[in-house]
C-alpha cells in the first residue's frame, strides 16, 4: 500500500479512487473508535461514512505538518462527540432505568426509583459541560484519562469540571430541600 501523503496526494489532484485505500486502511480503527465513544450504535456504518465523508470534503484542509491518522481520529472524534449532543436528550442519565442490586421489599425497591429519578432530575439542571463529566465517570465507570481522549480536554479540566459539577449537584439538590424552584 502507498503511503498516506501519496494517496492523499493523488485524491487531491483528481484520482477519486485513491481515497478507497485510505478507507480500507482506516475502516476498522474507526470503527473501534466510534464503539469507544458511542457504544455501538444501530446506525454504525452510516456514521463511519459520515466520517470518511467529511474528511475526504476537508482533505484540502488536511496540513501535511501533522500525522494523517491524527487528522483523521480528530475530525471522527468530533463528529462522535456531535452524536453525542444530539442523542442527549433521547440517551440521558434520565432514560436509564437502573435498578437497585440489595431491594428486598416494594417499598425500598419505591424509596430507591424515586431517589434515583429525583437525583437523574437534578442532573439535568446542570451545564451540559458538568453533567456529561459526572456520567461518563460514575454511570460509564470511565478514568479521568479516558473522559479526556473523549471530551478532547486535558485531564485537569476533567477534575475540575467533576469537582465543579458535584458541587453544582450538591448545591442544586440543597436548594430543592430548602423549597427552592424545583425547576430552575
Amino acid at each position: 500500500m502507498q503511503d498516506d501523503e501519496v494517496i492523499i496526494g493523488l485524491v487531491l489532484a483528481g484520482n477519486k479512487e485513491a481515497y478507497a485505500q485510505i478507507i480500507q486502511r482506516y475502516h476498522k480503527k474507526i470503527v473501534l473508535l466510534l464503539r469507544k465513544m458511542l457504544g455501538t450504535p444501530q446506525n454504525e456504518q452510516d456514521l463511519v461514512q459520515e466520517i470518511f465523508i467529511k474528511a475526504y470534503y476537508h482533505l484540502g484542509d488536511y496540513s501535511r505538518s501533522y500525522d494523517f491518522a491524527a487528522w483523521l481520529y480528530r475530525i471522527a472524534s468530533n463528529h462522535c462527540l456531535d452524536e453525542l449532543r444530539k442523542r442527549k436528550r433521547a440517551v440521558s442519565i434520565a432514560d436509564l432505568d437502573i435498578e437497585p442490586a440489595d431491594a428486598h421489599t416494594p417499598e425500598l425497591e419505591y424509596l430507591a426509583k424515586e431517589q434515583r429519578s429525583y437525583l437523574r432530575q437534578r442532573l439535568m439542571t446542570l451545564e451540559e459541560k458538568y453533567r456529561v463529566v459526572l456520567e461518563l465517570r460514575y454511570l460509564h465507570f470511565l478514568s479521568y484519562e479516558e473522559i479526556s481522549d473523549k471530551l478532547d480536554v486535558p485531564v485537569s479540566t476533567v477534575r475540575t469540571r467533576l469537582s465543579r459539577g458535584k458541587t453544582k449537584l450538591r448545591e442544586a439538590i440543597s436548594k430543592t430541600d430548602r423549597g427552592g424552584d424545583f425547576n430552575r
